[in-house]
């Protein structure tokens, strides 16, 4: 496990007893005290994109995400380098896409404020090409790793 992956669990970990406290003092509010919270809502929303987003880049570089590797563990292992390094670079068009139009929702969404705190959606929508460029770091690790042979896998 690296030290980015640390941290990331740390923050999750954060953002998960916020979330858990926010929602806890919004149901007091409700029904305690028959008052609401106009932020109650929006809050927990952010919050969990963020666990969700910041957590898949924890499972992708821990390679915790769904896997089916029947074909590429069966195969003999020139086979399977080459299966695991196309795999890889088709995950890493797809990080660069999403990094690509992250930016641009992020860019888009920054004159744009949310409903109860008012603050520019982009705020929210950073997660995407954050956690896209994270997770890519981690597949560019990984196709070195295939390619040269050199380094410790990637999770280990």
């Amino acid at each position: 496990m690296t030290l980015v992956s640390i941290a990331l669990r740390w923050v999750c970990g954060a953002l998960l007893a916020a979330l858990v406290a926010i929602v806890s003092v919004a149901v007091f509010y409700r029904y305690a005290l028959n008052a609401s919270l106009y932020w109650a809502t929006e809050v927990p929303n952010f919050i969990l994109v963020w666990m969700v987003f910041l957590g898949s880049v924890v499972a992708f570089h821990e390679k915790k995400h769904i896997a089916f590797d029947l074909v590429t563990s069966a195969s003999p292992p020139p086979l399977r380098r080459a299966l695991e390094t196309v795999s890889t670079l088709t995950v890493i068009g797809f990080l660069g896409l999403m990094i690509h139009f992250g930016i641009n929702l992020v860019a888009s969404t920054m004159d744009s404020p949310s409903e109860a705190l008012k603050i520019p959606q982009g705020w929210l929508y950073l997660c995407l090409p954050l956690s896209a460029g994270l997770m890519l770091a981690s597949a560019l690790q990984k196709l070195w790793v295939i390619l040269t042979g050199r380094g410790t896998e990637v999770g280990t």
